[in-house]
């Protein structure tokens, strides 16, 4: 399979880190605006993606104009944020400055711990990955050489990441940075660092001004001001080569995206969900997920998988068109218990499954629940339907989202996608309903079923009640297998196929139950 961007980023994280999807937080996000680092719950990382806007790119609060030079500096930036943080996740240690930055200020704190496990940091990756180190060191070349150009002309600079270390400090900042690494091999390594963070403390005139565009904030809250990018970078080495697929990559997707989100609008008349949406993914909270619930998973499997064999006898038959091989075989043996004829039609129907999971608000008590249920029957699809193609996922509150679309494969973006989803907004139900039956309409397979994860709790529609019972008639008259699932009796009032439950266990029992026999009137 292809590798998508999510993949190709992923793997640079979680191979300089040294750690696996299931132990750290790495996420990419459209909301975010700067590279984060937090420790609460556990440690997580975020990375900003760029977006697009009037024809330019916003990324790290700098614009970034279309051209070759200012994608190869945005990307840049991006593949050092990747690296720098990674790093960080590997080889800092920041849980021992805990006591020490007690009842000081937290700004301050955080510059001194950066300042020192950056030093960290830089050794690491000059023993890892040199040809990144090599790349990040010339990124803040350039910035430095940029904010001094312009200070020597008595030019205003728009970009506040420029002004770095102070020159005339230099070789004392260079004298403590020496120092640091020393300390850190020492015996009482830990007590001497927080003697140095101590000093920093004390000489705070000796950290930087500003955040590095690629390096972490920690959940601060700042004024977000977008400015030109004032300088330029050109990449080399290995280094190079990641930041051209990664741009590469990502503008292909995004292409992807725009036309996916085109053809869904083209379904959205008569409808009143405000957008579609594809949202960003956690693969780790997916992947958390998906081990809690294994042996659910198993379970869902075997029941469907019965099902299939009783619908679709794989026996071969007494007459119909002969097998030569079978035929050759039965004379060779001279055996009367080989059969030899074939069915003269498909054995097994072809299924397509839109499966729509309810994210409003009223699911908000119990939507990790229903969430992990969605998982189980994401799994279940992919595996049973035996093709990517046929069957999709969406979520919905007043909007549309598309969690796996038809055309896409059971990839890691899709998977991070179930890991991303929250609850809030408004139920949409009978929309949804609608919506899920129009992208039915455009396949040809035979069986088709639409499977409803919601509580039937109205909202937003005045006349829920009628709209609901009248497209859920509607659709069962149209030959689509229509399953409403919930977790309490209220879903029974809208889907003659239903089934609910106290718990995830429960309501998988009742899903197999449920699906073998709608499959059966079908």
């Amino acid at each position: 399979m292809e590798k998508t961007f999510l993949d190709f980023t992923s793997h640079i994280f979680y191979e300089t880190s040294k750690r696996r999807p299931e132990e750290e937080v790495f996420l990419l996000s459209t909301k975010s605006t700067y590279p984060t680092l937090s420790f609460t719950p556990q440690s997580q990382v975020i990375v900003p993606l760029p977006r697009i806007q009037n024809g330019t790119y916003v990324f790290n609060g700098m614009v970034f104009h279309n051209t070759k030079e200012g994608k190869s500096t945005l990307w840049s930036l991006f593949l050092a944020s990747i690296y720098h943080l990674a790093a960080h996740i590997a080889i800092s240690q920041y849980s021992i400055y805990d006591e020490w930055c007690k009842h000081k200020t937290q700004k301050i704190c955080w510059q001194v711990i950066d300042f020192i496990e950056d030093v960290a940091v830089e050794k690491y990756l000059s023993v890892t990955n040199p040809d990144a180190l090599k790349n990040i060191n010339n990124i803040y070349s350039c910035l430095l050489n940029t904010y001094e150009t312009n200070r020597k002309m008595n030019l205003s600079t728009d970009n506040k990441f420029s002004i770095m270390y102070k020159t005339e400090n230099q070789y004392e900042i260079n004298k403590i940075k020496e120092s640091i690494l020393t300390m850190r091999d020492g015996a009482n390594h830990i007590q001497d660092m927080l003697s140095c963070a101590d000093v920093l403390y004390r000489n705070r005139k000796l950290l930087p001004s500003n955040i590095l565009p690629y390096c972490e904030h920690h959940d601060e809250v700042e004024p977000i001001k977008f400015k030109r990018c004032d300088f330029s970078f050109q990449p080399t080495g290995f280094f190079e080569d990641d930041v051209k697929l990664l741009a590469e990559s990502w503008e292909t997707e995004q292409n992807n995206k725009s036309r996916m989100l085109s053809r869904y609008k083209k379904h959205l008349r008569g409808l009143n969900f405000d957008e579609i949406i594809i949202p960003a993914g956690n693969i780790h909270a997916y992947l958390q997920m998906k081990s809690q619930n294994n042996v659910l998973l198993r379970k869902i499997r075997d029941g469907i998988r019965i099902v299939t064999n009783m619908q679709d006898d794989p026996r071969v038959q007494e007459m119909g068109l002969i097998n030569m091989q079978y035929a050759i075989q039965a004379i060779a043996s001279e055996s009367n218990t080989v059969e030899i004829f074939d069915q003269d039609e498909a054995r097994r129907s072809e299924e397509a499954w839109v499966i729509l999971l309810d994210c409003s608000g009223s699911m908000k008590l119990k939507f990790a629940k229903v969430k992990e249920f969605a998982l189980c029957v994401a799994e279940t699809a992919n595996e049973l339907t035996g093709r990517s193609d046929a069957w999709s996922l969406h979520g919905f509150d007043n909007n549309f989202t598309i969690i796996k679309d038809f055309k896409e494969k059971y990839s890691q973006d899709v998977k991070a996608r179930v890991g991303s989803l929250k609850s809030g907004g408004l139920s949409f139900v009978p929309d949804a309903i609608e919506l899920g039956n129009r992208l039915l309409a455009e396949d040809p397979r035979e069986r088709k079923y639409l499977f409803v994860i919601t509580d039937g709790q109205p909202s937003g529609d005045d006349k829920f009640e009628k709209r609901l019972q009248k497209i859920v008639k509607s659709i069962g008259m149209s030959g689509v297998g229509i399953i409403g699932i919930g977790m309490k009796d209220d879903i029974t009032r809208y889907f003659g196929n239903n089934c609910d439950g106290t718990d995830l266990r429960e309501m998988v029992t009742k899903f197999i139950k449920t699906y073998r026999d709608t499959a059966a009137d079908m």
